[in-house]
């Protein structure tokens, strides 16, 4: 039983109270920290996202200072999950898969694109740093440029990485395991009819969670019990050399596809001696360097969260994120207040 504290300072919070505040800021900072390590694994890959191997070693990486679509989207992945408990909160009712699909297609907007419903033009879709389009994933804009219903799974068979690169939300909104894991199958369906490529997100989702909440990667990646495919690259994700050279991380893929995108961003995180290595690790090669990287940020974000705030480079959009991770806070804490009410109207 924990001891009460009798002598606490004159004018010093409750006990209680300071050990509350704490805790919340150890919250926010992992997140933060997970959003932000995405968004690092975004720029480091984003220019050399179409290259081959060989291309990448002659010129080397060079670091975007923005972020692209796999940013962007998770970001209005949170905003709609936001949304989502917001109108709990007024309502006592919610589809959240319908909330986040609105706010997809808000950023569908921002890459210049004209859905069949109606979108309300308030939150991120005012920021003009989200208007940028840099190579935003093909069936992501064919399955919201398809979209008639908010909340409708997407009618197509694709397993691309657009499931998995924005789902990290999911899990650090998430009450539970069990919910990080329906919201990661709800919203990726969203845009992905495959069931691997909702399945890798699901996958995803669990470990963040288990992350989150101060497991080991061993264990976190030891929760998720999925279909043999997906068990199959964890698998070689945990079992490859741990020398984190390109040849190795080709063997388990290139990343265009979701399984092979969680497999490579896995094994970054595993071998990754710091943040600024295993981002290295996930970017170099000759595949969808940013997707991996942005994959592997999210959880080396949670796995060295002090490193991640400390060394973040000096990102177009990093103000932002932060203000989106506070939110995603608050919002998971149930502490909506009537300011934060007022940005995220649940719709």
């Amino acid at each position: 039983m924990r001891k009460i504290p009798t002598d606490r300072p004159k004018g010093g919070p409750p006990w209680h109270v300071k050990d509350r505040l704490m805790k919340g800021k150890i919250m926010q900072d992992k997140i933060s920290a997970c959003l932000l390590g995405g968004a690092m694994g975004d720029a480091m890959g984003a220019d050399i996202e179409f290259w081959s191997l060989d291309q990448i070693r002659r010129e080397g990486v060079r670091a975007s200072d923005s972020i692209t679509d796999d940013t962007q989207m998770t970001l209005f992945t949170a905003e709609g999950l936001i949304r989502a408990r917001v109108r709990v909160a007024e309502r006592g009712i919610c589809a959240p898969e319908a909330v986040v699909h609105h706010a997809l297609l808000r950023w569908y907007v921002t890459q210049g694109g004209r859905p069949q419903m109606q979108v309300c033009d308030r939150g991120l879709i005012t920021d003009p740093r989200l208007h940028r389009r840099r190579a935003p994933g093909l069936t992501c804009l064919s399955a919201l440029a398809e979209a008639t219903r908010f909340g409708e799974p997407a009618l197509n068979d694709s397993k691309g990485c657009g499931t998995i690169m924005r789902v990290a939300p999911c899990a650090l909104i998430a009450s539970d395991a069990r919910q990080a894991e329906q919201l990661a199958h709800d919203t990726s369906a969203l845009t992905h009819g495959h069931v691997l490529g909702i399945e890798a997100a699901v996958a995803q989702a669990r470990i963040l969670f288990e992350l989150l909440h101060g497991a080991s990667l061993a264990d976190a990646v030891g929760a998720v019990a999925l279909s043999a495919p997906i068990m199959r690259a964890l698998d070689a994700a945990m079992t490859a050399p741990d020398d984190g050279k390109p040849d190795t991380v080709e063997r388990l893929g290139e990343g265009w596809v979701a399984e092979e995108a969680l497999s490579i961003a896995v094994y970054a995180a595993r071998v990754g001696r710091d943040p600024d290595h295993g981002l290295r690790i996930a970017a170099i090669h000759s595949g969808d360097s940013d997707s991996t990287a942005a994959i592997a940020g999210n959880l080396l974000g949670l796995l060295h969260s002090q490193q991640v705030l400390a060394t973040c480079p000096p990102l177009r959009e990093r103000d932002l994120i932060e203000g989106v991770a506070r939110d995603l806070t608050l919002a998971r804490a149930d502490a909506l207040s009537p300011d934060l009410s007022a940005r995220y109207q649940g719709w």
